[in-house]
């Protein structure tokens, strides 16, 4: 008898039928109030036309706003518009498309580059940082974001430099982190002449990383009048001049003294950035910058910011996921993490009372 060994299309079924369990217990309804989502179904139709958001919805928001929400993520939920869906269905249709092809990519990645377990490091990623499984449930740019680096930081260690160039372009196109995809490629090309007295020459088109943020504040600037659109959204980017801010509950995003769970996700994120440290320069550079930039964070969610991080602390942990008691331990938690999902997605809503602009 042939033993069942788990591969790509069982972790691809997976991704799949995870997302619609949860589309199915709590309706559709529910799953297109969650936010950010609406947010970016506002860009996607009115494409920061600060008119036409002013006179179509009804959001109690300043309409400098909506640039904290990049394109990318929207100009997809257009596109797939146009495929017979309306745009709330293609805003879910988009996010579940994407956190398979993330799985896949994740599951390619490992087995390419030998991380132990592929299979169990895609499924990882799918569910047991606890926020993805909401998060790729909805309409998220987040699965998107985590795809684009994840491709971004592949092509680098390949040498693969414009391939690289473009991946972190388009995690440029969809969150505002995915810069330090530079800066990380940047402290790679420092390490590498130290250690070898040589310059990198064919690195720069990774520079279109760059190139691709100054294009996006000039197309806010053609679309608001204002190039630094971003930075006047008002207190949404969350940084502060101090690390460990999210520890004091008077700060307006934090307004909570229950903080327990930040401390684990700082412990289990620097344990992992600093074994995948050890393991590979590229992908253990990113993690670095990204976690330390993660400790200047004053924001609740820090379990939803640190989502990038989560395939550099996957390839950290790598080899313990290739343990049998870790997997069972692993797959367990299938079982409370259903009810945290369904938890969060339910509560983590906004009220919208006419769904008319949103079709």
């Amino acid at each position: 008898m042939t033993q069942f060994r788990p591969g790509l299309k069982t972790l691809l079924g997976v991704a799949i039928l995870s997302t619609l369990a949860i589309w199915v217990v709590l309706g559709m309804p529910k799953i297109y109030q969650n936010y950010d989502g609406p947010f970016y179904l506002v860009v996607a139709k009115a494409w920061y036309n600060k008119d036409l958001i002013r006179h179509s919805f009804s959001f109690a928001l300043p309409l400098e706003y909506y640039p904290a929400h990049f394109p990318l993520y929207p100009m997809l939920i257009d596109l797939f518009a146009l495929a017979f869906l309306n745009h709330l269905q293609a805003m879910v249709a988009v996010n579940l498309i994407i956190s398979a092809a993330g799985a896949a990519v994740i599951y390619k990645t490992a087995e390419k580059m030998r991380w132990e377990s592929p299979f169990w490091t895609g499924l990882a990623w799918l569910f047991w940082w606890p926020r993805m499984w909401a998060v790729r449930s909805v309409g998220s740019p987040e699965s998107l974001f985590v795809t684009a680096i994840v491709l971004s930081l592949y092509f680098f260690g390949k040498r693969k430099y414009w391939l690289a160039g473009l991946a972190g372009s388009a995690a440029m196109l969809t969150k505002s982190p995915g810069i330090l995809l530079l800066a990380a490629f940047g402290m790679w090309l420092v390490v590498n002449y130290i250690k070898t007295k040589k310059w990198d020459k064919d690195i720069w088109p990774v520079a279109l990383i760059g190139l691709t943020a100054l294009g996006l504040f000039y197309f806010f600037y053609l679309k608001t009048g204002d190039f630094m659109a971003y930075f006047h959204t008002g207190d949404n980017i969350h940084l502060q001049i101090l690390p460990f801010r999210v520890f004091d509950s008077s700060q307006l995003w934090v307004g909570s003294f229950w903080l327990e769970d930040i401390i684990w996700i700082y412990l289990i994120a620097g344990i992992g950035v600093y074994r995948a440290l050890k393991k590979n320069l590229v992908w253990g550079g990113f993690g670095l910058i990204f976690y330390l930039t993660l400790l200047f964070v004053s924001h609740r969610d820090i379990s939803r910011y640190s989502l990038p991080l989560v395939p550099v602390v996957l390839l950290g942990f790598s080899d313990l996921l290739a343990r049998k008691e870790v997997k069972w331990a692993l797959a367990l938690a299938i079982i409370p993490l259903f009810f945290y999902t369904l938890n969060f997605v339910n509560n983590n809503t906004l009220t919208i009372a006419n769904w008319a602009p949103f079709l």
